[in-house]
């Protein structure tokens, strides 16, 4: 039943993928390599809605953060908690993002920072996601290979292919908003997991949480500070981890793919509601499990807790796991190809025609979805590789806050400043795959957060007149009129 279960809806997703392509392709939909990539204006709200929480439905963040609170306490997921914060602070920049769409045609993270900032910059931004959703798809791929070997009792090598092919697949299917419908299902299937988990969880306990409170006491288990994570770490993470939000190429992707400003503030306005309660299920369900189960391995909390319930509810809390991979990794995977090619297209040779720009951006999705899901075999540390792979997007927050609270910095001080912070993160990044742990023990958060904003506020003082710059200039400019615009009564 399990089997059936996962494998069922494994299946229905990539033939529901399928479906998407061809109806795509007999619409026209994605009829340039742009509209394919975007889905530019072109979403509504629970659509935008179901590309952004592509990084809040993350599977390493179920079956990690349950295996994190199951060996440590709550106090590891601090992470999760700053990201939470940040995408409620994500709302206020939608207009900056927008702006540069109506004004100068932006279609990515990476073209708004060339409107504003410039084309080396723009070539820094680029970077800054290719080496965040290198790491990040790689991590969905240990989660998915690792339930499709525990289900099917197959080798580690076949449940890689598997995977591996499966999600780059799903990633070539109906374009953007192909892989924002099917987001939509795979976001009802993980309410649907959680939520039912939530509840036979509380049920086997009548109800009473606060006997877990207090049989969990002595471990720790409730601490919030000044437990398995180090109060520098904790600081750290508060003060850099929220700006990884800010620039989330998917955050990013469904505000240009809304069809107002209005549809893409909505959905990023409940996208911090969404994970304070997805992210409290998930707390709430693991640390029940350990207290009834203490014995259980922590690496697989989520799945042996939901085999206590039966076959049916360990095949949905599976299904829940494998919806939350699957509507990230696709995406990220189309994210790296758009980002390629955006940094390719300005520097060929010679100008390149639509087909071939839809035949490369393909062939570019085939390559890093391959590539870059087998970085997983490298480690198994799955809430290390998330955390440190958005490390890059939060040095990339930063500094763009800073740049529109300041409004001194130019474009000498965002380059070098992103290009420091991309170059210890890299460093860092690397580290923890080939020897593990960290440089010199100091924390990713800090390293490139200090390096980063340093160098800004340097680089700044050194090169910069007083007075607001002209890359601030040219945001505030953008803003306005599309604020005209929508005062006059049109649809931006």
């Amino acid at each position: 039943m399990t089997i059936a279960i996962v494998i069922g809806y494994f299946v229905f997703c990539i033939l529901f993928a399928i479906f998407l392509e061809y109806r795509s392709r007999k619409k026209n939909e994605n009829a340039t390599s742009e509209d394919y990539t975007t889905g530019k204006k072109s979403m509504g709200l629970w659509l935008v809605f179901s590309l952004m929480a592509g990084n809040v439905v993350s599977g390493s963040y179920v079956v990690g953060n349950t295996s994190g609170v199951f060996q440590y306490d709550i106090a590891y997921l601090w992470t999760f908690y700053a990201y939470i914060i940040g995408w409620g602070i994500t709302y206020f920049y939608v207009d900056a993002y927008r702006a540069a769409a109506y004004k100068y045609g932006a279609n990515s993270l990476g073209e708004v920072f060339k409107a504003y900032y410039g084309p080396r910059v723009s070539l820094c931004v680029s970077a800054v996601v290719f080496v965040a959703l290198a790491g990040a798809v790689s991590a969905q791929m240990v989660i998915v290979a690792g339930l499709l070997r525990t289900l099917l009792g197959i080798s580690e090598a076949v449940s890689i292919a598997i995977t591996i092919a499966a999600l780059t697949l799903l990633a070539l299917m109906g374009g953007m908003k192909g892989l924002a419908s099917v987001n939509l299902i795979h976001i009802i299937m993980l309410v649907i997991s959680v939520g039912l988990m939530l509840i036979v969880c509380l049920g086997a306990i009548g109800g009473n949480y606060g006997q877990v409170i207090e049989g969990l006491e002595s471990t720790g288990t409730f601490k919030l500070f000044g437990g398995s994570r180090s109060t520098s770490y904790i600081i750290g993470t508060i003060l850099l981890q929220p700006f990884v939000c800010v620039v989330s190429a998917l955050s990013v992707a469904g505000t240009f793919g809304a069809k107002t400003v209005k549809v893409a503030k909505k959905a990023q306005l409940m996208l911090p509601i969404f994970a304070i309660l997805f992210f409290a299920s998930v707390i709430i369900v693991a640390t029940i499990g350990k207290y009834l189960w203490p014995e259980m391995e922590p690496s697989t909390a989520w799945y042996t807790i939901s085999q206590q319930f039966g076959p049916v509810m360990f095949g949905l809390a599976g299904c829940g796991v494998l919806a939350a991979s699957m509507s990230t990794a696709p995406s990220q995977i189309m994210l790296m190809s758009s980002t390629a090619m955006e940094a390719y297209v300005p520097r060929a040779k010679s100008e390149l025609s639509e087909s071939r720009k839809m035949w490369l951006t393909k062939i570019l999705i085939v390559i890093f979805g391959v590539a870059f899901q087998m970085l997983g075999i490298l480690s198994n540390d799955i809430v290390s590789i998330m955390s440190n792979a958005y490390t890059v997007w939060a040095v990339c927050g930063i500094v763009f806050t800073i740049s529109l609270i300041w409004k001194r910095p130019n474009e000498k001080a965002m380059f070098w400043s992103l290009l420091f912070g991309i170059i210890i993160c890299i460093v860092w990044i690397a580290w923890g795959y080939i020897f593990g742990g960290k440089p010199l023990g100091i924390d990713i958060t800090w390293a490139a957060g200090v390096v980063s904003v340093a160098t800004e506020i340097i680089m700044t003082l050194a090169t910069a007149p007083k007075g607001a710059s002209e890359c601030y200039l040219r945001y505030r400019e953008a803003k306005t009129e599309m604020y005209a615009e929508i005062k006059a009564g049109k649809e931006v």
